[in-house]
């Protein structure tokens, strides 16, 4: 069992130089040049015990007697005189162990299917000291150096116990424990902090530690999981509730107002240790008192446990609690190095704890505050058991802290995993009305901190059982930074990401989604740049947008907005957002401010039309200016046409009209420029006589007309035609399509003694089209906010001449 620092004075440095006196025995190791010295045990009848007696246990009514041991390099180690624990198989078993040694069954764990763990009173007269030695390394024979007793008594039962390993008998000295707390004597008033908890170096997400308990706190409550709910169990000394303990509370094997009977690490002072403790892992939160527990918003009851000085006692009320209330947690702010009987000291504590474990609880203790490796030949209980989660203490900067505890292993019987060393305590728990708070240092708060955090993880998700909750733990927490000697775990509690994972929340920068600009977007010098974007937090909250460009800089903050102009050229346009935690995500768009020329288009005549000799052709053209948004002056738009080649006509305007006298045979070329941006089309004058002449009666001029959203609407046409030779032709030789500047054709109207077009099949062709009908709309594929349809009638002879007239629609787009 460990031995207490808080009886490890320097007694060296007092007897140096001075004449033991007592009785000693000793033995070496064969000699060899480069053995070192034997171990070898003496009496030192001036070392005393802190404490004379521990409470009674099982069926004792008296106190018990302590004795102190001085180990080698260790210091002093307490233990409970003329009293052994002793697992045996069977009855049997434990009958011959008691009659060997005049024992006395003080107390016994229920059996199980290993056998049965007992408290025995022993005749330690009956065992031989100078077999000490020689026993203890048949089984150790690692150990080497002097151990000083404060009398013979512990001698003597040191030597049962070492007689007992070496016959294979499972017996473990009932050691003391002390409390891990108050590291180096570090009580000392804090300096100014910041009342909001979610700024404490210990509680916030980034910094160094970044341990993420506060936004923990807020992803539970977005989830509706931040109730409480769960129990949390401490095993300590020194109880004093108030207003920062949960609604809940209980003790057992403990007085409310006791305090704790012992000293803590490096012989400090901490009567109120187990309050201290409780507070770090279940202090309440935004109550205006005290400190804030890590776990404090999911807990609604605080089990105490008294622990007493003993081993034996401390675990048998930790499992007799645990059995009782099932917690959630359970805390064990102490610890034990064994220096003597290691093994079996290890395999009764891992049984115990197993114990423990089965009533479903998570286990966490404190690592212990010597500054050293836990993995030697030293054995550090509960901390080096399998079944526990040991937590070491780390510096504001998440270094190690020089006095916690460390491992050299990455195992689950080294230190797995390192929480705050230093918190928030209260000045003075005794007197539950102060409210003056100070710094408590040690692994005794590293280990309910990350306690406190299990219970987040298991409010997060109930159905998780605890080693799923330390394996979360685990592959959620930071890793590294604690320093070089640390060759084992270097994990550090990252709460947030513990939680996001029982939650199934991904735990990262806010992501943010860009709708608009759109990627590699072209736009007008003279335009707008619409900025729409999303961005949420890993809560599922929206996170305030910054919009920023990288030749303009900071364009908006806000998440919807519209800027500009811009200057010419590439920008990359980036949207970031940060969130609670300090976390930024951004999101880029590149998209090209040009100093756009204007579109051209030809609406009329139709691409490939055919038109017979001395007929006059309607000229239509449409612009669009896009750093105006408007059509491009009519005395910027021109007109040329060539037939075979030769200018035969030009004009300014975006209509025109090629003159009959101009329209002879041969094949003509038209362009159309607006800016310095043209269009053409090609067709054909053919040569004909008598040919018909086509009219269009409806409408009488052209139109234009604004459509709401641009969708399409209906237009009637109406005209006539006469042939010299056929005289008034009739409606089923009359052909009405509608051409867009795009080349979108759409026959209205086609009859039935017209020549096949090889046009929209999916028209009913009515028999006579005297009239039509057509649904005409802005169409946005082309590029345009307005479109301009060219509407033809085309009237055919007996011989098949065809005569033509034509009248432009205009459909604009309108919001209103």
């Amino acid at each position: 069992m460990p031995i207490p620092n808080s009886v490890r004075r320097a007694i060296a440095s007092t007897l140096a130089g001075a004449l033991l006196t007592g009785l000693s025995w000793g033995i070496a190791a064969p000699a060899r040049a480069a053995d070192p010295p034997g171990v070898s045990f003496e009496v030192d009848s001036r070392l005393h015990p802190s404490v004379r007696t521990v409470e009674p246990v099982g069926r004792t009514t008296g106190t018990r007697e302590i004795g102190v041991l001085e180990v080698p390099d260790a210091g002093p180690a307490e233990l409970v005189l003329d009293e052994v624990m002793v697992h045996t198989a069977d009855q049997q078993g434990l009958d011959a162990f008691v009659q060997r040694w005049d024992g006395q069954v003080l107390d016994s764990y229920d059996a199980d299917a290993d056998g049965q763990d007992h408290l025995v009173r022993v005749n330690v007269a009956k065992a031989d000291p100078a077999q000490l030695p020689a026993d203890l390394l048949a089984t150790e024979p690692r150990q080497r150096g002097t151990y000083r007793a404060g009398d013979e008594r512990v001698l003597r039962l040191l030597a049962l116990a070492a007689s007992e390993w070496k016959a294979g008998t499972e017996v473990v000295v009932n050691w003391l424990v002390e409390p891990t707390g108050i590291a180096q004597g570090q009580v000392f008033e804090a300096p100014d902090i910041n009342k909001n908890v979610f700024e404490w170096s210990y509680m916030r997400a980034g910094g160094d530690m970044d341990t993420g308990v506060a936004p923990a706190w807020q992803l539970l409550q977005a989830k509706g999981k931040l109730q409480p709910t769960l129990k949390y169990m401490v095993v300590d000394g020194g109880f004093s509730p108030n207003n920062d303990f949960p609604n809940e509370f209980s003790i057992h094997k403990g007085s409310w107002g006791d305090s704790n009977p012992h000293g803590c690490s490096n012989n400090s002072s901490c009567p109120w240790h187990g309050t201290d403790v409780s507070m770090t892992g279940a202090g309440r939160v935004d109550n205006g008192y005290g400190t804030a527990g890590s776990g404090g918003p999911v807990v609604k009851k605080l089990v105490a446990v008294g622990n007493g000085l003993d081993y034996w006692t401390v675990l048998r009320r930790t499992e007799k609690a645990a059995e009782d209330e099932h917690p959630d947690v359970v805390n064990m702010s102490f610890t034990r190095d064994v220096h003597l009987g290691v093994a079996h000291a290890r395999k009764w504590t891992d049984r115990r704890m197993q114990h423990v474990a089965a009533t479903g609880a998570l286990m966490v203790a404190a690592a212990g505050n010597d500054g050293k490796t836990v993995d030697s030949d030293t054995l550090f209980v509960p901390c080096e058991s399998k079944h526990v989660m040991c937590v070491g203490g780390m510096n504001t900067d998440a270094t190690r802290a020089a006095g916690s505890n460390f491992g050299l292993v990455d195992n689950q019987t080294s230190v797995e995993i390192y929480g705050p060393m230093c918190v928030r305590v209260l000045a003075d728990p005794g007197h539950s009305l102060e409210m003056a708070t100070k710094n408590g240092c040690g692994t005794s708060f590293a280990s309910p901190f990350v306690g406190g955090v299990a219970a987040l993880v298991k409010a997060a998700n109930p159905a998780l059982t605890a080693p799923q909750i330390r394996q979360i733990l685990n592959e959620t927490a930071h890793v590294g930074g604690l320093g070089a000697d640390v060759t084992g775990s270097q994990r550090r509690v990252d709460a947030l990401a513990a939680v996001g994972k029982a939650l199934n929340v991904p735990i990262g920068a806010p992501k943010v989604v860009i709708d608009k600009p759109t990627p590699n977007q072209q736009v007008s010098s003279g335009a707008t740049v619409d900025l729409w974007g999303t961005a949420t937090d890993f809560k599922g909250a929206a996170v305030p947008i910054t919009w920023t460009s990288d030749k303009a800089g900071v364009l908006s903050h806000e998440s919807k907005t519209a800027v500009g102009p811009l200057a010419p050229g590439t920008h990359v346009i980036t949207a970031s957002a940060t969130d609670s935690t300090g976390k930024i995500g951004t999101s880029k768009v590149t998209i090209t401010v040009t100093d756009a020329p204007p579109t051209a288009k030809i609406s009329s005549p139709p691409a490939g039309i055919k038109v017979v000799e001395g007929e006059a052709v309607n000229l239509a053209g449409v612009s669009f200016d896009p750093d105006t948004f408007q059509s491009v002056p009519d005395n910027q738009a021109k007109w040329e046409v060539k037939r075979n080649n030769v200018l035969v006509f030009n004009a300014v305007g975006h209509k025109a009209t090629l003159p009959a006298s101009k329209v002879t045979p041969g094949s003509y070329s038209v362009k159309f420029t607006a800016g310095p941006t043209s269009a053409t089309r090609t067709f054909t004058v053919v040569a004909g006589a008598g040919k018909p002449t086509a009219t269009i009666t409806t409408p009488t001029k052209d139109l234009w007309v604004q459509s709401l959203g641009g969708v399409p609407l209906k237009f009637d046409f109406g005209g006539t035609a006469h042939d010299p030779q056929d005289g008034t032709l009739t409606g089923d030789r009359y052909r009405w399509t509608a051409y867009s500047p795009g080349g979108t054709k759409k026959v209205l109207c086609e009859g039935s003694a017209v020549p096949k077009s090889g046009g929209n099949d999916q028209i009913v062709l009515p028999k006579n089209c005297a009239t039509a009908t057509g649904e005409l709309g802005v169409l946005f594929d082309e590029g345009l906010d307005a479109t301009t349809w060219t509407v033809w009638l085309e009237a055919f002879d007996s011989g098949g001449l065809v005569g033509t007239d034509s009248v432009t629609v205009t459909v604009v787009f309108n919001v209103h």
